[in-house]
C-alpha cells in the first residue's frame, strides 16, 4: 500500500514538473535572410519564425564588422512566420561594404544570423536624388539647381573636365519625360544616367 501510494505521489510531482517546465518554457526564435550576399541597390528581406505568438515585439538590431550596434528596431509579431521586407535599397552612402550581423530578441529568446555586403559595380542613385528629381519635374525647382544636385550627390557620373559653376543651366523640357520614367520605375538608375552623361557629351545639357 505505502509503494503504491509513494508510485501515486512520484507520478502527481513529475506531472506538475512538467506542466511547469513547459508553461515556463521560452518560446524558440529564429531569423534567416533571403540571400547570404547582397549589393548596393538590393532590397533586404528577412524572415522571423517564433513558436509561439506572446504578443511582444521582437527587438531588431543590426551590427556592423566593427561591431557597432544599431538602435532597437521593434517589429510586431502577430503571426508564427513574419516577413520583414526592407523599404529602401542599400546605399553605399548608408551602409558601407562588409558583413552584417541581424540580431533578434523574442519573449527571453534570441538568434542571428549574417549576410555580406558588396559591390557588384550596379549603378544606383540616392533616394533623395529621386525626390528632388519629382520636385524638379513638377516645377518647384530650377534647371541648374537639379544639376548641380545631380553633380554634388552623384559625382561618378561626371567626367573632371565637367563642373558645376554655371548658374544658367538649360535642360529641354523633354527630359523630364524620360526622367519621370525613372523616377516610376520603367527604366533603370543605369539607363537614366546614361541618358544624362550621353547629353552633357553632346552638349544639349551645358554644364
Amino acid at each position: 500500500m505505502k509503494i503504491k501510494t509513494g508510485f501515486a505521489i512520484f507520478m502527481m510531482f513529475s506531472m506538475m514538473i512538467s506542466s511547469i517546465s513547459v508553461v515556463y518554457a521560452a518560446p524558440t526564435v529564429s531569423i534567416y535572410t533571403e540571400n547570404e550576399i547582397y549589393s548596393y541597390g538590393d532590397f533586404l528581406i528577412f524572415t522571423i519564425q517564433v513558436s509561439e505568438i506572446t504578443g511582444e515585439s521582437a527587438i531588431l538590431h543590426i551590427i556592423d564588422e566593427s561591431g557597432i550596434k544599431s538602435s532597437a528596431i521593434p517589429i510586431p509579431i502577430t503571426e508564427l512566420k513574419t516577413e520583414v521586407p526592407s523599404p529602401f535599397p542599400f546605399e553605399s552612402n548608408v551602409y558601407p561594404l562588409g558583413m552584417y550581423t541581424l540580431e533578434i530578441q523574442y519573449s527571453g529568446s534570441i538568434d542571428a544570423t549574417e549576410f555580406e555586403l558588396i559591390d557588384s559595380g550596379k549603378f544606383l542613385f540616392s533616394m533623395g536624388t529621386k525626390q528632388v528629381s519629382v520636385t524638379w519635374i513638377e516645377g518647384d525647382i530650377s534647371d541648374t539647381f537639379f544639376m548641380k544636385f545631380l553633380i554634388r550627390e552623384n559625382p561618378t557620373l561626371f567626367s573632371t573636365e565637367q563642373n558645376s559653376d554655371s548658374e544658367n543651366i538649360k535642360i529641354p523640357e523633354w527630359v523630364k519625360t524620360s526622367t519621370g520614367w525613372w523616377v516610376a520605375g520603367k527604366i533603370s538608375d543605369k539607363e537614366f544616367a546614361s541618358s544624362i552623361e550621353y547629353l552633357i557629351k553632346v552638349g544639349i545639357i551645358v554644364v
